[in-house]
């Protein structure tokens, strides 16, 4: 089913001329971050991730360098969030053009450092380089305990499906910022902090794992290939949707479930626990200061459906994450098709 979706094609077009490292744990797909496995002397996996920002910066949608580099580290620790590992730290490669002088670089790598503070991790080095326009990657490193390390397999009939946060905030924002209607909403209110600290809860609770950065659907639909299984969202918007998503969901006659299916999303981690376990997370994540957000739960069958009361409503999810190969950089297109699926499924 990996191969129905145009971005996993690529990766397998791209992976299938590599050979399979044999102290790599997970498959391709498996998890958010490689887990590599350090010797039979060790009690840990290495995690490693690699993300880059392109699209983003190309298209306007992050412009200020500060989130700009906020957004790079962010989107690295995400992932070792995603496997519940403790942050060694980040590396980063930046290929900059004559058009950055020397404060917008400084402000670049204020917010790498400013999001690293945040998480109580670091910079570790890099690389960098002059070309003819701004480009950034990362390689986030962290450990993991190999007792609790979660993947984004292990999802079965009967869990529970949780988000560290209500979703769309993301999707709303990339609207906003695409549609020249920002400043409707304040200049500075889409700042996301990768989970890492609720990640070192969950790998100890959790059956699988997998962050939000493409968009809530866009997890679970993978989280459904990988795991044959069907997640069934409930449609309780207030309780899923972040506050100011839902605002302008009501505003601009936007369902709400399309803020969830767009594919910007956020960096909260969604993860599946079964029914016997459920308590004890929750009371750890209270002692912590955190409530975890019930959206759903996992049930027989291979879909992914919203629950609108006793009714399974099935969303064509594969159509929905290659809507943004379809439609190219016209955002109001992405928009359009978005809408068009929602009315024909009826919600």
């Amino acid at each position: 089913m990996m191969e129905h979706i145009l971005e996993n094609r690529r990766i397998a077009l791209i992976a299938g001329h590599f050979e399979r490292p044999p102290h790599r744990l997970n498959n391709i797909h498996e998890a958010d971050a490689e887990l590599v496995d350090l010797g039979d002397a060790s009690a840990l996996y290495l995690a490693a991730t690699a993300d880059a920002l392109v699209e983003e910066v190309e298209s306007g949608l992050y412009s200020d360098p500060a989130l700009i580099g906020w957004m790079l580290a962010m989107a690295n620790f995400s992932d070792l969030a995603a496997v519940g590992a403790d942050p060694l730290g980040l590396l980063v490669a930046i290929s900059s053009s004559p058009a950055q002088d020397e404060a917008y670089l400084a402000r670049l790598a204020g917010g790498i450092a400013g999001a690293c503070r945040t998480l109580h991790t670091y910079v570790l080095g890099g690389d960098t380089n002059e070309g003819g326009h701004l480009s950034l990657a990362g390689c986030a490193l962290g450990l993991v305990p190999k007792d609790d390390v979660i993947t984004r397999v292990g999802a079965r009939p009967g869990d529970r499906i949780y988000l560290t946060g209500p979703a769309g905030l993301g999707s709303v924002y990339a609207f906003l910022r695409l549609s020249g209607r920002e400043n409707d909403a304040g200049d500075s209110f889409y700042k996301p902090v990768a989970r890492v600290t609720e990640g070192r809860l969950i790998r100890k609770f959790a059956a699988c794992a997998m962050d939000t950065s493409d968009g809530l659907i866009h997890t679970l639909d993978t989280l459904m290939r990988l795991n044959r299984c069907q997640f069934v969202i409930e449609d309780n918007w207030e309780r899923i949707l972040h506050p100011l998503a839902g605002e302008v969901c009501r505003a601009q006659g936007i369902p709400p479930w399309v803020a969830l299916a767009a594919v910007h999303g956020e960096f909260e981690v969604c993860f599946t626990i079964r029914p016997d376990r459920e308590d004890a997370l929750l009371s750890a994540a209270e002692a912590e200061g955190w409530s975890p957000v019930l959206i759903g739960r996992v049930d027989e069958g291979q879909v992914v459906s919203i629950c609108k009361g006793e009714k399974h409503v099935p969303l064509d999810t594969t159509l929905i994450r290659n809507l943004a190969a379809a439609a190219g950089a016209d955002p109001q297109a992405y928009i359009g098709k978005l809408l068009e699926i929602a009315r024909e499924a009826g919600l």
